[in-house]
């Protein structure tokens, strides 16, 4: 939940951000994420307030720590990660964002350990590397009152208003990538185990493979003349659908194994999930650039809103009939339908680009 949430709470600047950011100039920048960081603060209370309101309701147990997860899950959105994606500073997402969380996580673990409560991990682990996070950001690209000057409340509603197609896609991608575990455990309770593990693995695969488009948004946004950019998008979504190809086919042979080393043996992987997984991989790695690099490149933004409205359409009904019907497998390909829907809708956008 605090997932979903913080896909609102982000505004779509992680979609359209980082290549607006890669042909600026440095006072621009800063600019646009002082603005960035202001549209965010105006939504934060509301957004933080819902998602600690709806975890704590869907929880049987431990239903303070669910939500405090989910305030902190929602806040994390206030990350810049977006912003050095478009600058290439990858030190500084090292530096302002993964030593924070990596710091935070460890500390709460060992307090845990030592018998300290449960909630010392959302609090510790989560919220306090995420206003760490804020403060090293705003100190390393100096970013100062100044940089509002003129930003009065009608122009903050106007770019919010600017952001809302990229906004709507993100929602709308959020739906069927942040929540199939919350719909399966509607429909089968039982399978929720076995397709969580499996959720698990594939998404932290899936945001250790992000690196790639990453780096490319800023390659593509910096491309001088409409040629060499129209090039560069096609290269990258050739570029990502190999590396997909590659690391779906990795993940098909590797999942049974990590999940018992991950899980201690309790939960099994099979092969046949396994495969389904990395045919998800293949698709989901080869949309984020369609989508993320190349319609964001040439302003297509409404087309990827389009793609992920379809993408719900398919993949709600999709996840909950075959996890109802099918159990684990069923569950995950309603996933790959979703995703191929939203894939075959970007390439056939791209198809216009000129």
């Amino acid at each position: 939940m605090g997932a979903s949430f913080a896909v609102i709470l982000e505004l779509g600047w992680g979609l359209t951000g980082p290549q607006r950011i890669a042909r600026q100039s440095l006072r621009n920048r800063q600019q646009t994420l002082a603005v960035a960081l202001s549209t965010k603060f105006v939504l934060i209370v509301p957004l933080v307030a819902a998602a600690s309101i709806v975890s704590y309701n869907l929880s049987s147990q431990y239903r303070w720590e669910a939500a405090a997860v989910a305030a902190g899950s929602t806040a994390y959105a206030l990350n810049s990660t977006w912003y050095f994606i478009g600058t290439g500073s990858s030190a500084k997402i090292l530096y302002c964002d993964a030593i924070p969380r990596l710091f935070g996580v460890a500390i709460a673990a060992i307090l845990i350990f030592a018998g300290g409560e449960l909630v010392l991990y959302p609090v510790i682990g989560i919220l306090l590397p995420i206003c760490v996070s804020g403060f090293l950001v705003i100190r390393s690209e100096d970013i100062k009152l100044s940089h509002l000057k003129g930003m009065s409340v009608r122009r903050l509603q106007f770019v919010v208003a600017s952001q809302s197609s990229a906004l709507g896609a993100r929602s709308l991608s959020a739906i069927y990538m942040s929540l199939p575990i919350t719909l399966v455990s509607l429909v089968a309770p039982g399978a929720v185990a076995v397709f969580s593990a499996i959720e698990r693995l594939q998404r932290i695969y899936l945001q250790v493979l992000a690196a790639v488009p990453n780096v490319m948004q800023k390659w593509v946004g910096q491309s001088l003349g409409g040629r060499r950019k129209i090039r560069r998008a096609k290269k990258s979504v050739l570029y990502n659908a190999v590396m997909g190809f590659v690391a779906g086919s990795g993940f098909t042979v590797a999942a049974p194994i990590m999940a018992e080393i991950v899980f201690s043996s309790t939960i099994k992987i099979s092969l046949e999930y396994a495969a389904i997984s990395g045919v998800l991989i293949f698709i989901v790695c080869t949309s984020r650039a369609t989508g993320s690099i190349a319609l964001v490149a040439f302003n297509r933004v409404n087309a990827v809103f389009l793609s992920a409205a379809a993408g719900v359409t398919v993949g709600i009904p999709g996840i909950l009939l075959g996890a109802r019907f099918f159990g684990p497998p069923g569950a995950l390909i309603g996933e790959v339908l979703a995703e191929l829907t939203v894939l075959c809708i970007q390439m056939r956008a791209m198809r216009n680009i000129r």
